[in-house]
């Protein structure tokens, strides 16, 4: 009988470890599926011509519709081998290695925030959001 409690103990304990580890990941999990780089919207439109070249208008979103916002940063964009003969402001948008391409100098935007710039490149480069990280933003108490 005593061998049989320590047993009961010993597997207890780890369930007990494991739902409380659950609770915590599922209450982070809530807090943070909140917004999503399916919160963020990429449009590119042939806006003019520089010298023969193509200049495209890039218009980045943030769609996001949670009634008290969320706070979006540390954007990235795939962007392929971006380069421009326009030249682009760094703090807005800037190629970090091959197919990535930050935002805002990794800043954040809140919703309805319209983030856009023009390039100039032969033929435009396919871009979408790769990854942001959310915010979440607490309620007024």
């Amino acid at each position: 009988m005593k061998g049989d409690s320590r047993r009961l103990f010993a597997t207890a304990i780890p369930a007990v470890t494991l739902l409380v580890l659950f609770a915590f990941v599922f209450y982070l999990g809530q807090v943070q599926a909140d917004c999503s780089i399916w919160d963020m919207e990429v449009n590119q439109t042939l806006n003019g011509w520089l010298r023969g070249i193509p200049v495209y208008q890039v218009v980045v979103l943030n769609l996001c519709n949670i009634p008290d916002g969320c706070l979006l940063g540390d954007i990235h964009l795939t962007c392929g081998d971006f380069s421009t003969s326009l030249p682009v402001d760094p703090l807005t948008f800037r190629l970090i290695n091959f197919n990535d391409c930050l935002l805002v100098d990794g800043g954040n935007t809140y919703s309805g925030n319209v983030i856009s710039f023009k390039y100039a490149h032969p033929g435009p480069y396919p871009m979408t959001i790769s990854s942001v990280t959310c915010f979440p933003q607490i309620p007024p108490t």
